[in-house]
């Protein structure tokens, strides 16, 4: 169970190792642009905390020092997680961020800027640099998801960015709600991700995934959806045809199986070089069944 909870959470989250000269290659590409962006507002935000020189935030004019941070860190989660570095230890950040909330109590990006930086804490407990579980680090980060999320939901467009933040901390939750084994709640999640901008092609794909066992002919529509809506260098394209590939396998139509394996093996050669390789159980069992099936019809026809 908890392999394959961690094998489901690859889908959905990815780390990127690359330098910047290499997205400046692809100037027509949406995908290189956004990690440009990306790269830009955390770069900002480093800047930032590495020249707030005090280890404490004792008043408002702190605060407007301290507050483009914070709003970078989002900007750049917001358009690429992945990207996501802190240079500045993260357990003091949290601290710097806790003593900005208790003077500016309902400042959102502040807010979602901890839960960043809270999860990334939570990434390093998941490699095992200290002694908490995986599942509890997961259920710390949702359980600080979930009421940031409550209170953001209860008057969305309140403030400027707000419902980027609500579709981006649902989506998050989602993912996390793979990682321990809550398909319902992960289904809810990436839905109101989706229902909040339907141009939301991440998490139109995280609802196709959870549709694959109870409901596979309706992830198909929704993967085919994904595809005629995400460029074809988005990170996840290749993905959905391996995930068509595999319902197909599984209803044992295996000429479509391998006409979407192609198609997806095609979209992986237009794959950005600075991504890595799709690492899926679902492509990996497509080639075993390239592998397997002319050796069957070949013991058949003997």
């Amino acid at each position: 169970m908890a392999k394959q909870a961690n094998d489901s959470t690859r889908v959905f989250e990815n780390e990127t190792s690359f330098h910047k000269r290499d997205l400046l290659l692809h100037p027509n590409s949406p995908t290189a642009e956004k990690y440009c962006r990306a790269i830009y507002y955390f770069d900002t935000a480093s800047q930032v905390l590495n020249t707030y020189e005090k280890d404490k935030v004792e008043n408002l004019k702190d605060c407007e020092n301290l507050r483009p941070a914070f709003q970078n860190i989002v900007y750049g989660f917001i358009c690429e997680n992945s990207l996501f570095k802190p240079l500045r230890s993260p357990e003091k950040t949290l601290v710097l961020i806790d003593e900005y909330l208790s003077l500016k109590p309902n400042d959102i990006f502040a807010e979602y800027a901890h839960l960043i930086i809270f999860g990334e804490i939570c990434r390093k407990q998941k490699r095992g640099e200290n002694l908490l579980s995986d599942f509890e680090s997961a259920k710390s980060y949702i359980k600080s998801g979930e009421l940031l999320a409550l209170k953001l939901s209860l008057n969305v467009d309140s403030q400027p960015c707000q419902r980027s933040i609500l579709i981006d901390i649902y989506y998050y939750l989602g993912a996390k709600y793979v990682s321990t084994g809550q398909p319902e709640r992960a289904l809810d999640s990436f839905q109101k991700s989706f229902d909040l901008d339907n141009s939301n092609c991440s998490a139109l794909y995280g609802i196709a995934y959870h549709h694959m066992q109870t409901d596979p002919d309706k992830a198909i529509e929704l993967f085919k959806k994904f595809i005629s809506m995400a460029p074809e260098c988005e990170k996840q394209y290749p993905n959905a045809f391996y995930m068509i590939a595999s319902i197909y396998m599984l209803k044992k139509n295996f000429d479509k199986a391998l006409q979407y394996c192609s198609l997806a093996e095609d979209a992986e050669k237009k794959r950005l070089p600075f991504l890595a390789p799709v690492d899926i159980p679902q492509k990996m069992i497509m080639q075993q069944l390239k592998y397997i099936l002319p050796q069957m019809k070949n013991m058949i026809m003997k």
